[in-house]
């Protein structure tokens, strides 16, 4: 079974039970906008350093929130990528987002995709169901988190040379900085090479 057949699953027995992996994440207590789940530190595992959490915000129609997910170290973090969800409960994009929005350190594309290929949350530090779900993303879609951090750099030089090498990280205006549309349902078809 692939990871994304493995993830429709998951997603599809959820849905058959009535809940979702925000469910999960709240722990059945109403979602507020602003409001970390399923913790004010999320899920995160110190052997490898990784950490997933859910929020929304408030007055957005486009998604029903999204988890975002870290790369921890001592004194920073680093964003790998954020999942954005659907009301039905199913990921419905990709995104990364500037410095800015989360207090992160800047890395090159390079080793922001060398963090994605090995990221993942021991089963035990959650519900197993919603950890399994976010390592999941990790492996159904590993090229397009991969994908998203070149086009991530292209947008950010993009606005230095657009405005004579201002500094992108300090424009609030500026926080999506890539983004790409997620359907687990068409990726069943891919190969496991990611043809089609």
């Amino acid at each position: 079974m692939t990871a994304a057949q493995e993830l429709a699953r998951l997603l599809g027995e959820l849905e058959r039970a009535g809940t979702s992996v925000m469910d999960l994440a709240s722990d059945g207590r109403p979602r507020e906008p602003w409001t970390f789940y399923p913790g004010e530190y999320g899920v995160f595992d110190r052997a490898t350093r990784c950490q997933f959490y859910y929020h929304s915000h408030a007055g957005v129609t486009h998604e029903t929130g999204h988890f975002h997910t870290v790369r921890l170290f001592p004194d920073h973090t680093v964003h790998l990528v954020a999942i954005s969800m659907a009301e039905t409960g199913w990921p419905q994009g990709l995104f990364t987002v500037n410095l800015w929005a989360i207090g992160d350190a800047w890395e090159p594309p390079a080793t922001i995709k060398a963090y994605a290929r090995r990221f993942r949350i021991g089963p035990d530090r959650s519900d197993r169901r919603l950890v399994r779900f976010v390592n999941l993303i990790f492996r159904a879609f590993l090229p397009e988190i991969e994908r998203l951090q070149d086009e991530r750099e292209r947008t950010l030089q993009a606005y230095r040379d657009a405005r004579a090498g201002a500094d992108p990280f300090e424009d609030r205006a500026l926080e999506i900085l890539s983004r790409v549309p997620l359907d687990v349902r068409a990726a069943l078809t891919r190969t496991p090479g990611g043809a089609e």
